[in-house]
């Protein structure tokens, strides 16, 4: 029978000796990651810490200590932050060094301005086909957000609250009006800051009074009082910002949304 020299002799030969090759030690067993090293996971981990204030704006990103936190490849990463400079997040400068975006104003008018169309659109159709079921737990959502504090979780419970506000809106609309408020959380708490007990306290009054008014089936005095909340909000961050800057785009979207309460039903 035939031997293959290439074969198993060939593996004996080594530095020109014959003799067993060394074995290589086995590696040890990766360790688990912290994060899946998935686009979409990266992607959002990122997301969430600037849109939450975690990362701050203006703050300068690096790849390799990104990648050594997440504990992935800098692959995903450096996908994550292409998508995120698309929606106009992070930004590039000429020495390729990349920075989370400034917040502006123009930032702030556009997407309160947005908010305030897409709230005012679905309360518009989500007043005339409430039931009584449908306002049960609008109520219920009222008293647990009442029941809480703003150190505790009424921010969760404030978020939850609005979404039944616009319930029947359908999904395309319910989602972009997530998309401005998550747009705006970044924003909202990095210039809000000493304003943030008067601002709890008046919402507090501007969410029972909205309540009522999905009690009459009062669509049009609804739309004025989520309007007026969210421009306020938007004023105040604005004029924190630059005191100077006219907001162009919250003035006009409240004149669309502007009809005499009742004018409506």
């Amino acid at each position: 029978m035939t031997h293959d020299s290439t074969g198993s002799d060939a593996a004996l030969h080594q530095n020109g000796q014959d003799g067993p090759l060394a074995v290589p030690p086995v590696p040890p067993p990766a360790q688990p990651r912290a994060s899946r090293g998935d686009l979409h996971d990266v992607y959002e981990r990122l997301r969430h810490d600037i849109l939450d204030g975690s990362i701050a704006a203006g703050s300068m990103l690096n790849q390799v200590h990104i990648a050594k936190r997440l504990n992935v490849s800098r692959t995903p990463v450096r996908e994550a932050l292409r998508m995120l400079q698309a929606e106009g997040l992070v930004e590039v400068n000429f020495q390729h060094r990349i920075r989370v975006v400034p917040i502006t104003p123009e930032e702030i008018d556009s997407v309160y301005a947005m908010w305030l169309l897409m709230a005012c659109l679905g309360i518009s159709l989500t007043v005339p086909r409430l039931d009584a079921d449908d306002l049960a737990r609008i109520r219920a959502a009222l008293e647990a957000m009442n029941g809480s504090q703003p150190a505790g979780d009424w921010a969760h419970r404030h978020i939850e609250f609005h979404k039944l506000l616009i319930m029947h809106a359908g999904d395309h609309i319910v989602t972009a009006y997530e998309n401005c408020r998550t747009n705006s959380e970044r924003a909202r708490k990095s210039f809000m800051g000493q304003q943030q007990p008067y601002s709890w306290l008046a919402s507090e009054e501007e969410h029972s009074a909205l309540v009522d008014a999905y009690a009459a089936r009062d669509q049009d005095r609804a739309i004025q009082i989520m309007s007026r909340q969210l421009s306020r909000i938007a004023l105040t961050v604005m004029g924190n910002i630059d005191p100077t800057y006219e907001p162009t785009a919250i003035r006009q979207a409240m004149k669309l949304v502007a009809r005499p309460a009742g004018a409506g039903r």
